[in-house]
């Protein structure tokens, strides 16, 4: 499933009557034909229409205003596979744009399990480590195990370059295996790249 975000006024004020997933309960109360509408696109399309989920004050809720009247008719909405990556939606006053729609903003994250990166070279298969306990090497004694293991597994270099830099990530990498190890992680999430 491909990442998918619309934001922009779409003219329609959606009510606050909550569908389950696509609608939630703290928008305007007023609905008009445009907003049902886009109610029943959502719907069809399991898209989240993320405004109507985070309760606010009204001056951070509607984001069309002029002569004393307000509505909601800018929305930032998602499909299903960012719903757990959305942490706020709401009006950012004080940003001049002259026009009469306020800035809706947008506070997401995005994470994903650690994956390894299994690179082949040479007939040796490199993995991408999660991280060395570092905090280790501030003992002495720990620093000198290290420092004698690299020196044991360093090889005199070539001067081709690409053979030589994976003598040395391959010496480093051994090295900091044998004498500091891996941390284990409770939480194995870390950040998701976009060109996933």
């Amino acid at each position: 499933m491909k990442i998918l975000f619309l934001a922009g006024d779409f003219n329609g004020r959606i009510s606050n009557q909550p569908i389950p997933e696509c609608i939630g309960t703290y928008g305007e109360q007023v609905a008009n034909h445009n907003g049902a509408a886009l109610r029943d696109f959502c719907a069809f399309n399991k898209l989240k229409i993320t405004n109507s989920f985070y309760r606010h004050k009204d001056i951070h809720k509607f984001t069309w205003e002029a002569r004393q009247t307000k509505s909601i008719i800018d929305y930032i909405i998602i499909n299903e596979r960012l719903k757990s990556n959305i942490e706020d939606t709401r009006v950012f006053r004080g940003s001049e744009i002259d026009s009469d729609n306020k800035l809706v903003e947008r506070k997401f994250k995005f994470l994903k399990h650690a994956k390894h990166n299994h690179k082949k070279k040479d007939n040796i298969i490199y993995t991408k480590p999660p991280a060395f306990k570092v905090h280790l090497l501030e003992k002495e004694s720990i620093r000198t195990l290290y420092r004698n293991r690299l020196k044991g597994k360093l090889t005199p270099l070539t001067g081709e370059v690409d053979t030589d830099w994976l003598k040395i990530v391959v010496a480093i990498t051994k090295a900091a295996e044998e004498s500091i190890g891996y941390k284990k992680w409770k939480n194995q999430k870390w950040l998701r790249t976009w060109n996933e």
